[in-house]
């Protein structure tokens, strides 16, 4: 069998990021070269991509001879681009502006559109084929865009995080200072980013019908000490439960609770409770404020470490699995956790 000579760890690296960063042949050309250092033979990729067994043993000569620099097109003569470097200046000009700008009903440019456009404008008639290329060698894809979080700002931050300092200061070292958070515990596995074999995505079963729990937690940010009750919802009663577990948890002394501002918080029987019970203090965190509870960090733990890619098949196995899972937990463990 014919394989490649077994890549440096710089190459390694480089080959990585060729498959990620390079588009079109040279990350497939990329990948090739990966999978034959993993010793897969020289068929075995030719049918992966599709090609021809002596496009295989090509790239792994270059390869061989020259590192991942041997995968790239070599310099070759041919027809010159029909795009002048004002029609290119142009085009990566319209690409990052509004289509209304340029007087077309649309919220994002299309290759149609932008050879109209440069048609308009510029008087230059130029192919679909050749728009895309241009737009390829400019370092532009074609992709989804992600949904943004709202850049938005709480106009009181800066006067709840006051009386939060002012509380902790005011109640004196014998208070007990929590931080609380709530969390949905499901069969259906949620699905991360894994490592695969090229062209076998792997299969995640899911349960047929999902079934959750919530998780209401708390960690004591002086002690690492973490509590946490199971309940069925989210609901202003299921709170109002869980405040009762902490003070019977936390017999003695003042309790500084900090909580964000969720509508089972501020709801009215939760101040209705709050004011029969003195010992608890309830605070709110500034709204778009998330990070600033380090409870979050902790329900981002457990879900990665127990429930990513995975189906457990009954809800009591997934239950036992987070009660191990703080079981395990060490209060130091938390704080670490929890400052992340």
């Amino acid at each position: 069998m014919i394989y490649v000579r077994t890549p440096t760890d710089e190459e390694l690296q480089e080959l990585r990021r060729m498959t990620r960063q390079e588009i079109g042949r040279v990350s497939q050309r990329a990948q090739m070269i990966l999978l034959s250092a993993q010793r897969r033979t020289v068929p075995e990729i030719a049918r992966i991509f599709a090609v021809k067994c002596k496009t295989v043993r090509k790239w792994m000569r270059r390869f061989n001879a020259g590192g991942p620099a041997g995968l790239y097109d070599e310099p070759r003569s041919g027809r010159p681009h029909k795009l002048s470097e004002q029609g290119r200046d142009k085009l990566i000009e319209m690409i990052q502006q509004d289509p209304e700008q340029s007087g077309y009903l649309a919220t994002f440019w299309t290759v149609a559109m932008l050879v109209l456009a440069l048609t308009d404008k510029l008087q230059v008639h130029l192919s679909a084929s050749a728009i895309r290329q241009a737009l390829h060698r400019a370092r532009l894809a074609w992709g989804r865009p992600r949904l943004a979080m709202p850049r938005k700002t709480d106009p009181q931050k800066a006067a709840k995080q006051w009386a939060i300092a002012q509380a902790v200061i005011a109640a004196g070292p014998e208070a007990t200072v929590l931080y609380a958070d709530e969390s949905r515990i499901q069969l259906l596995p949620l699905l991360r980013s894994m490592w695969h074999w090229v062209g076998q995505q792997i299969r995640v079963p899911t349960p047929g019908s999902n079934v959750w729990r919530a998780l209401f937690g708390a960690l004591n940010i002086h002690t690492g000490q973490w509590t946490y009750l199971v309940r069925e919802h989210l609901y202003q009663e299921d709170f109002i439960v869980f405040l009762e577990h902490l003070l019977a948890v936390y017999a003695s002394g003042p309790i500084i609770l900090i909580v964000d501002s969720y509508s089972s918080h501020t709801a009215g029987a939760v101040k209705a409770w709050l004011a029969e019970q003195p010992r608890l203090q309830l605070f709110y965190l500034p709204t778009y404020c998330s990070h600033l509870n380090p409870v979050e960090n902790i329900w981002l733990r457990l879900k990665g470490q127990i429930a990513a890619n995975r189906l457990y098949g009954s809800l009591p196995r997934l239950l036992d699995v987070v009660a191990c899972f703080f079981d395990d937990m060490t209060p130091e463990l938390a704080l670490t956790w929890a400052a992340a």
